[in-house]
């Protein structure tokens, strides 16, 4: 098949050892090429000469080369066709053609279909033929590195966004032909946000690493892995008998990264929410089979995270619904669509008006009235509460300013704020500026925020609360008890006060547990000189309890519900002291 010719020589600067096929019909052309490089060099070339296409690839079959010299006009084959499958039997070796003077139009159509170089018969000698070899053979390393960089993720080395989508078309590919199931895994790293702010970046970065190894073990070799960005990942599980085996999958990954992870000799734990959705039960399109991961990734977070949801029919509409709230929520600022309603606080003991509640209505010309517990969240996810916020805590000052002027200067004003917008990081300068703009005394705007706030982001959060706090505003604690409490909060972050949850008012007095956690509660804040406001007040016997255990402040039915400007300043006339 092949004859193995020895050349004495190479240049050192090139390489020791260069192992080179030679695809040559003719034994004197083929016997002169290697007298060349005989000469140019004092190091050692290994050339294997081909005869033929089909000797040339048993070659390559058989041994690895660094480069191959290809005389494409064979006895079997046409010179496109051969180069085509010299480059399909070898894709990280690189081709050099050998052409004739006057054939530019023929080595340039080479070029193009997936040679490195050509050298042109008769005005090649040995230095230039080694030269070539070289330059050939680092342009396909050149070549195979910006290959490697354009499907490829830098950071955990796992296949990026571009090549996943081409993994699972050639995926949906063989299933169609089989008949068996895919699978793809939507994840999604919970709280992931709170390690890079809180130590760093690096840290986050050292965390990706990990969660990409422990999802290498997780899964088949033949199964693919991606991160899609961020702390984005997709698994593709081929070739299922039985969608029960995309469940056990969920499992075994969930509990590897269960396991603590030691970043800058700190225990780091990070959990993940998983969706999943089948190919072709679910959907027969990438789009739609992302969508619909994603989805059921979501409703995974919504149900309390460190869990995997399969896609069903009651997602999908969610899912749906949650596109089209998005749609128009992008542009419901610009058409004025929303409005504040405000609902007073009373003093328990005196029943004078102290303040107010701004809460935030949608009325949708499609939709209707829209629930905040079916847009707040969207917005969060999409980032425009950061644009709501401020659109908010704008409006609710002006209103302030107004019913001031009207002659209610004692009655303040309660705006709540997101996570989303601590994260912005403009949070206090917006804040500065609205109470400049709109002339407001910083003390009589009180903010609100949740316990989820300051245990996702504890470091930026106590930064950003003691500048809010330098401004002269109020902080309160909304919602105290029924997310992850910690007295800790309430020592190392500067709060003015506390307000009790509905869900503990709801059945007072009678029921022993609510009332033994709400007297707690407020007995604790008068310990630890906090005010108090409860919220959900509906009746009578609610709040004499409240007065009689000390309750400070209360809002709820019992006095209004939320109202819009005009009808809470008409209330204000009709009912609060001035």
């Amino acid at each position: 098949m092949s004859n193995v010719q020895t050349a004495q020589g190479v240049n050192p600067q090139v390489m020791t050892e260069l192992r080179l096929l030679l695809i040559e019909p003719d034994d004197a052309a083929a016997t002169a090429l290697v007298a060349l490089l005989e000469g140019a060099t004092a190091k050692q070339i290994q050339t294997t000469v081909a005869k033929t296409l089909i000797q040339a690839l048993a070659c390559l079959h058989d041994q690895s080369v660094d480069a191959i010299i290809a005389e494409l006009h064979l006895p079997d084959s046409t010179p496109e066709a051969s180069l085509k499958q010299l480059v399909a039997s070898a894709p990280h070796t690189p081709v050099v053609v050998l052409v004739n003077g006057d054939d530019d139009a023929f080595a340039l159509e080479l070029l193009k279909l997936g040679a490195q170089d050509s050298l042109v018969r008769g005005r090649a000698d040995g230095a230039l033929a080694l030269k070539t070899l070289r330059y050939a053979i680092e342009r396909k390393e050149s070549d195979q590195h910006l290959t490697y960089l354009s499907h490829y993720d830098r950071l955990t080395g796992l296949a990026n966004r571009e090549l996943f989508r081409d993994r699972l078309h050639q995926a949906m590919t063989r299933a169609e032909r089989s008949g068996q199931v895919i699978a793809l895994l939507f994840l999604d790293l919970d709280r992931f946000k709170a390690v890079n702010d809180t130590l760093g970046h690096l840290a986050g970065d050292e965390l990706l690493i990990e969660v990409a190894g422990r999802l290498k073990k997780s899964v088949r070799r033949s199964d693919t892995i991606a991160r899609l960005g961020g702390d984005e990942f997709t698994v593709i599980l081929e070739g299922l008998e039985d969608p029960l085996d995309a469940e056990v999958v969920c499992t075994k990954i969930l509990k590897s990264l269960s396991e603590p992870v030691l970043i800058r000799n700190q225990e780091i734990y990070v959990t993940t929410s998983i969706g999943v959705t089948f190919f072709p039960a679910d959907d027969v399109d990438i789009n739609g089979l992302l969508r619909n991961a994603d989805a059921a990734m979501y409703r995974a977070k919504e149900e309390g995270r460190n869990r995997y949801n399969l896609f069903t029919a009651d997602i999908n509409a969610r899912a749906v619904n949650r596109m089209a709230i998005e749609s128009a929520l992008r542009h419901a600022l610009e058409r004025q669509e929303f409005h504040l309603c405000y609902q007073p606080k009373v003093c328990v003991q005196t029943g004078l008006v102290l303040g107010a509640e701004a809460l935030i209505r949608w009325d949708n010309p499609q939709r209707g009235l829209v629930s905040p517990v079916e847009f707040i969240p969207v917005a969060e996810d999409t980032g425009l509460i950061v644009q709501i916020g401020e659109w908010v805590l704008r409006r609710a000052c002006a209103d302030m300013r107004k019913w001031h002027a009207a002659g209610f200067e004692h009655v303040s004003v309660a705006v709540n704020l997101s996570a989303r917008q601590f994260r912005h990081g403009e949070l206090v300068s917006a804040v500065a500026k609205i109470l400049a703009d709109t002339g407001i005394s910083p003390r009589q705007l009180e903010l609100e925020i949740t316990e989820s706030l300051l245990m996702d982001d504890t470091e930026a959060s106590q930064l950003a609360l003691r500048a809010l706090k330098a401004l002269g505003t109020s902080i309160y604690l909304d919602d105290f008890g029924t997310g992850y409490s910690s007295l800790a909060y309430l020592k190392k972050f500067p709060l003015d006060g506390l307000k009790i949850d509905r869900s503990f008012i709801n059945d007072l007095p009678g029921d022993t547990d609510g009332e033994a956690i709400t007297s707690a509660i407020l007995a604790l804040s008068k310990a630890l000189r906090l005010g108090v406001v409860a919220e959900g007040v509906e009746t009578r016997d609610q709040l004499n309890f409240l007065r009689d255990a000390g309750c400070q402040v209360v809002q709820g039915y019992l006095f209004s519900r939320p109202l819009v400007f005009s009808d809470f300043l008409g209330w204000l006339q009709r009912t609060g002291p001035r």
